[in-house]
């Protein structure tokens, strides 16, 4: 346990610009009608849980592949390590990302909410 101390001593030099990049994610997910966050909002941490019930959720309902099209959707775009069939509430981290993997990450998820016709308001 001693020996993980100056990892994790690392990783608080640098926590603003994890939080910092969790955010915008969240706001993009935010900008998609009927995504929520369960956690506190703004984040101070880059672990979120965030229901899709009235977003994802509603394409899974009557999309041949259910849950699974999420999954699918993320898949073909290269982001791997969500649980398959999760469109309800699940959990995301965005921690150890870069700034253009989490924008590449949000804008996969706006995306697929603009390929199923998901409102997105301005």
């Amino acid at each position: 346990m001693m020996a993980s101390f100056p990892a994790v001593k690392e990783r608080t030099l640098h926590w603003d610009e994890e939080v910092k990049r969790s955010n915008y994610f969240i706001d993009k997910l935010l900008s998609i009608s009927g995504s929520r966050v369960l956690s506190e909002y703004p984040r101070k941490h880059t672990l979120t849980k965030v229901d899709t019930t009235g977003s994802f959720d509603v394409i899974a309902k009557t999309h041949k592949r259910r849950g699974f099209f999420l999954s699918d959707e993320l898949s073909s775009r290269g982001i791997i390590g969500e649980f398959a069939g999760a469109t309800r509430t699940w959990k995301l981290n965005t921690y150890g990302l870069s700034e253009k993997q989490v924008q590449y990450l949000a804008n996969a998820f706006i995306e697929i909410a603009e390929r199923y016709e998901l409102p997105i308001p301005e």
